[in-house]
């Protein structure tokens, strides 16, 4: 019997409410349960904790659990797009200009470089530890990234302007996209 299956039977809780507690689908828990998928490691971390260590990742994946540079690899998954670091590169320099105080002084010309590659790396971690996909990771990825450029640039942009900032950068670098895909 599949460690899970026996922890959920020994406590009597259902699948669907052991989900919800830790964020999966009731579907997902029962290709954990049948061995049909081995969970992601941030869904493995959760189960874990969600039993008090009574499922450990060794349950999980049977002797073979990933360790914990597998769990916050940088590396993306290998049905992951690698995001194009021109095209980001672009898309952060459009929102940070309109982002940023006026007057402001420019950011030191390798500054988008280093903030492509930075949120492009972040984007590819965030593969491990989130349920978000496509925009909504991207959004989560450059949030921080055009937080820190405005710092720099001496602003200090609220909340809401980081998210509309954060959403304007990602619609720009998926245009951007698309348009090269129909040339």
């Amino acid at each position: 019997m599949h460690p899970l299956k026996q922890y959920l039977s020994e406590v009597e809780e259902a699948v669907q409410d052991f989900a919800e507690r830790v964020g999966a689908s009731r579907q997902t828990l029962y290709r954990i349960i049948a061995g049909i998928q081995a969970p992601k490691p941030a869904l493995a971390r959760r189960i874990v904790e969600a039993t008090g260590g009574a499922v450990t990742l060794d349950m999980l994946y049977g002797g073979d659990a990933p360790d914990s540079a597998d769990i916050i690899s940088l590396n993306p998954r290998s049905d992951e797009p690698l995001l194009d670091h021109g095209r980001l590169k672009l898309a952060l320099a459009v929102v940070v200009n309109h982002l940023r105080p006026n007057g402001a002084d420019l950011s030191p010309p390798d500054t988008m470089d280093v903030a492509a590659e930075a949120a492009a790396n972040t984007f590819a971690a965030l593969s491990k530890v989130t349920t978000r996909r496509g925009p909504a990771r991207l959004e989560q990825a450059l949030r921080p990234v055009i937080e820190e450029i405005l710092k720099e640039c001496g602003g200090s942009p609220g909340p809401s302007a980081l998210d509309r900032g954060a959403e304007m950068a990602a619609q720009l670098y998926l245009q951007s996209g698309d348009r090269q895909r129909s040339l």
